[in-house]
């Protein structure tokens, strides 16, 4: 009689305590890594140093309208379990960055440029581009993300993603914890 009304309240604490996001959870990056077309990029490189992101390139050709981007967020609770796909969005990257604050990617867009000197604005000129010491703000971590570990990808591309003729110039992937 009693276990039948302990039951839902336990049930109902493990969820509040393993899935929701406290407030000021944060984001902490562990690895990265990226491959890159040789043809747009002489020089790509990313690490992860004290959690956060650290990245250098060189752009050796202009990139016109009709970039896109292509983000994924794959999850897990526990190490050794397989990454499970949470969220997968392609995005028009040109007009992303024309975005308003209003926007999560905009946001995230915008903190990037606080460390680092990406364009703003499309066609993107060759030349040195960099971030240096980027983390994801704790109000910036979209509240449909869980607690846990995270493999978070990331492509640019023409086209269609992953369909006939694709050809990346770019794909990266991060590893990063959600506390």
């Amino acid at each position: 009689m009693f276990t039948g009304k302990l039951v839902p309240f336990v049930l109902g604490w493990i969820v509040v305590t393993v899935v929701v996001k406290p407030s000021g959870a944060r984001m902490s990056f562990k690895a990265g890594d990226c491959t890159y077309n040789r043809s747009t990029f002489s020089n790509f490189s990313i690490q992860i140093i004290k959690t956060k992101v650290m990245m250098d390139m060189t752009l050796v050709t202009t990139l016109r309208q009709g970039l896109k981007a292509h983000l994924g967020f794959e999850f897990r609770l526990a190490k050794g379990k397989p990454y499970q796909s949470v969220y997968q969005h392609d995005m028009n990257y040109c007009a992303l960055i024309k975005e308003s604050q209003d926007s999560i990617y905009g946001r995230w867009f915008t903190s990037m440029l606080k460390v680092g000197n990406f364009a703003t604005s499309c066609p993107i000129s060759e030349g040195y581009y960099y971030m240096h010491g980027w983390t994801l703000d704790g109000s910036n971590v979209p509240s449909f993300l869980y607690l846990g570990d995270y493999r978070i990808g990331g492509s640019f591309f023409y086209g269609r993603f992953r369909k006939q003729f694709y050809s990346p110039l770019l794909e990266c992937s991060v590893e990063a914890v959600l506390s």
